[in-house]
């Protein structure tokens, strides 16, 4: 079994976005609408990213997986077909750009009424920022 196959057929509510993009119902948190993002890369690996901030190996504990299970066996035979790059695309990017910015504007709001930000809630802004930056340079790649 593939490592997307293998993610895939434990989450429970996935729903295929595009070839090798998936959301489902995030495992490690009591899920109403699917948050998690799953993307198969181009080598076989596997991405999970939850957009209420669920840390990878958390996720990957409740599937009842191992992180090694998201990459392909090492060694891949060199006659193995080359596998077609997936790239980010236009919708892709405006949805996950419109989950971070979102979650920044609930974060300035708070500010802007005096509420501090947690420890917790002043990393994930950092990680909304990075993201913010990768989906820039996905796109203009």
């Amino acid at each position: 079994m593939s490592p997307i196959e293998r993610v895939l057929s434990s989450l429970v509510n996935v729903r295929r976005r595009q070839p090798g993009q998936y959301s489902a119902l995030c495992p490690s948190h009591e899920d109403r609408k699917p948050s998690l993002s799953v993307r198969e890369t181009a080598e076989g690996a596997v991405l999970v990213h939850c957009h209420a901030g669920c840390e990878v190996a958390g996720i990957v504990e409740a599937l009842g997986l191992e992180l090694a299970d998201l990459f392909p066996p090492r060694g891949r035979p060199t006659d193995a077909p080359a596998r077609t790059p997936r790239l980010l695309t236009a919708g892709h990017a405006l949805d996950l750009l419109h989950d971070e910015a979102q979650f920044v504007a609930i974060c300035a709001g708070n500010i802007a009424h005096g509420v501090e930000l947690s420890e917790a809630d002043h990393q994930q802004v950092l990680r909304a920022a990075g993201r913010i930056a990768y989906i820039r340079d996905e796109v203009m790649a």
